[in-house]
């Protein structure tokens, strides 16, 4: 069989096919112009059989699964592979007769997976999932309806040591002088800006929550574009703001939530089991990052998010950047300790008028 490129949509498996520099037309998905992968005379020459081969070996046949295996979770091994990973495009007759050349030429794969329904029994398994999954036995829902209504700061819900590991891939470095920007509302009446001493982070006592920082507890909110912040602080027409412009006078270990989900479960050679419980679970805190929050919302709507900060603050972490969810081409950093950086500049603007954009409901 002969596939290309354009059948896959996973960027290692994509690059490899790539790298072997043959093109040519598609007769599996009908391309043109693209790069090739012959299973017969590439075989293993670049990794991709073998990629594959350890994602189709965490199924079992329906005759090995346990009697208490949920039966909505059975599937044909070609839809539960299309619904678990984001490695194929959408086209089952492919995906089938790729994974069916995958487990005749393996030497330890079961075969039954061809015929039988599959499933995954660990994910299942409460004592496997306490072990490696960052929530636990419970899901990303369950342990944030227990953090508004059950035990806030003493709870088993999540498995500290697991995520602390998870989250060391999202660790990146902000070097010193990098610039970022912060907004205020003139909301006095004759009013019209902010000192410079007047733009840094809130003190403890007035500072109130937001998606990094419980009440009480002061943040220093900045972004990486100056029209961002006047949308983060949702400023009126007519309004006198005050933008700052902030710079980190050190190098900063921050924790990207831009980046906690992965393109590829072959980025490394981990548990492929333990990836997939896990990724599940950072889609979602990464979907929940997203979320907007109009003014009406409760507080207590930013409690995930906040105790996923809390966490990297105690982990020592200097900071969390994560998406607007008002510019998604832009991002917030919001820093634990604004002793790292200094504000440099100031300057006062009106805001003359606002475009809205409508989405219908």
């Amino acid at each position: 069989m002969i596939c290309c490129n354009k059948c896959f949509e996973d960027p290692e498996i994509q690059a490899s096919i790539i790298s072997l520099g043959h093109k040519g037309n598609c007769p599996s998905c009908k391309s043109d112009d693209v790069y090739l992968y012959d299973f017969e005379n590439n075989s293993n020459s670049i990794g991709l059989e073998e990629h594959l081969n350890s994602i189709l070996e965490i199924y079992c046949p329906n005759t090995l699964l346990p009697d208490n295996y949920p039966e909505n979770e059975k599937k044909a091994i070609e839809d539960r592979v299309l619904h678990d990973w984001n490695i194929f495009k959408n086209d089952i007759k492919i995906v089938k007769k790729i994974i069916k050349i995958i487990v005749e030429k393996s030497f330890n794969l079961d075969d039954r997976i061809l015929i039988e329904k599959v499933g995954i029994p660990e994910l299942f398994d409460e004592e496997y999932l306490s072990k490696n999954s960052c929530m636990g036995k419970y899901n990303w829902e369950e342990f944030k309806k227990n953090l508004r209504n059950g035990n806030r700061f003493h709870n088993h819900y999540a498995n500290l040591e697991v995520l602390r590991e998870i989250l060391k891939d999202a660790e990146i470095t902000i070097y010193a002088d990098e610039k970022y920007y912060r907004s205020r509302v003139a909301n006095e009446k004759g009013k019209v800006g902010f000192k410079r001493k007047e733009m840094g982070a809130p003190p403890d006592d007035v500072a109130s929550a937001g998606r990094a920082n419980s009440k009480g507890q002061s943040c220093l909110y900045l972004s990486n574009k100056k029209e961002t912040t006047v949308k983060e602080i949702r400023a009126h027409a007519f309004d006198y703001v005050t933008i700052a412009t902030f710079k980190l006078i050190k190098d900063i270990k921050v924790l990207d939530l831009t980046s906690i989900t992965h393109n590829s479960p072959f980025y490394n050679d981990g548990d492929k089991i333990v990836y997939l419980i896990n990724e599940k679970i950072l889609k979602l805190i990464e979907k929940d990052l997203a979320k907007p929050l109009s003014r009406y919302d409760s507080e207590l709507d930013y409690l995930p998010t906040q105790y996923i900060s809390d966490f990297a603050k105690f982990l020592g972490y200097d900071g969390v950047k994560y998406y607007s969810t008002f510019d998604k081409d832009s991002y917030n950093l919001a820093l634990f300790n604004s002793d790292v950086c200094k504000c440099v500049y100031r300057k006062n603007y009106l805001i003359g008028h606002l475009d809205y954009e409508l989405e219908l409901i």
